[in-house]
């Protein structure tokens, strides 16, 4: 089963934390955005951090069986 990530990204700017959550489909997707998006954040805001969470709500097959005749 796959679940949903929720990257997380944190920074300060003159004492003053902000935070940015996106959902992505699965640990892969969230790991390549991290990948690209997080040096460009660091590079400006040194005081940062990403990480992706992954949560209960599932992005792939339903949890459900299938019906059968």
């Amino acid at each position: 089963m796959i679940f949903w990530h929720i990257l997380v990204l944190t920074y300060t700017i003159e004492g003053r934390t902000f935070e940015s959550k996106v959902a992505l489909r699965d640990q892969p997707s969230c790991a390549k955005f991290m990948d690209a998006i997080y040096p460009v954040i660091y590079a400006e805001y040194r005081d940062s951090m990403a990480q992706c969470i992954k949560t209960d709500e599932a992005s792939g097959w339903t949890v459900r069986p299938k019906a059968r005749p």
